[in-house]
């Protein structure tokens, strides 16, 4: 799949990603190279129902969330590669993960990612998260790939 030609809208990701909403949290893929590199895209528009408790008089993204968003991504890396394409990805871990800036309500997070190495079914993907030109957070994600038909 090479998305030079054109971005990924929802409807493409989600043949692709098992998630679905209220948490699939990946709005467009803008760039794919399988196996190698992802950057994706989201906008909280201040509507999700995590907004109204974290923080009702300040509006903050959760850090989880942030962490979420990138693992979607990087498992989207993942999951292109033809001979992936059947796996089930499951989140296996974080590692110097560190969040710079807020997110609030109408922000739009730009997720880049690049796989760092696949060995035992056993993903790991470095992550730098944007708004606009403003670096957010970054981490490595960890996830684990197994046969779909072992679920």
């Amino acid at each position: 799949m090479n998305t030079n030609e054109r971005k990924l809208c929802k409807e493409d990701i989600e043949r692709i990603l098992p998630q679905r909403e209220p948490f699939l949290f990946v709005d467009e893929i803008t760039d794919v190279v399988p196996g190698e590199s992802v950057t994706g895209k989201k906008t909280f528009t201040g509507k999700e129902d995590f907004f109204k408790g974290h923080f009702p008089q300040m509006p903050i993204l959760p850090g989880v969330i942030v962490v979420e968003l990138a693992a979607q991504v990087s498992a989207f890396m993942i999951l292109t590669v033809p001979k992936y394409r059947s796996l089930f990805g499951f989140f296996a871990g974080v590692d110097k993960f560190r969040f710079f800036k807020k997110v609030v309500p109408e922000q739009t997070l730009i997720v880049k990612s690049r796989l760092i190495s696949f060995r035992h079914n056993v993903a790991r993907s470095e992550c730098k998260i944007y708004s606009g030109d403003s670096l957010v957070a970054q981490g490595v994600i960890a996830a684990v790939f197994v046969d779909n038909g072992t679920l």
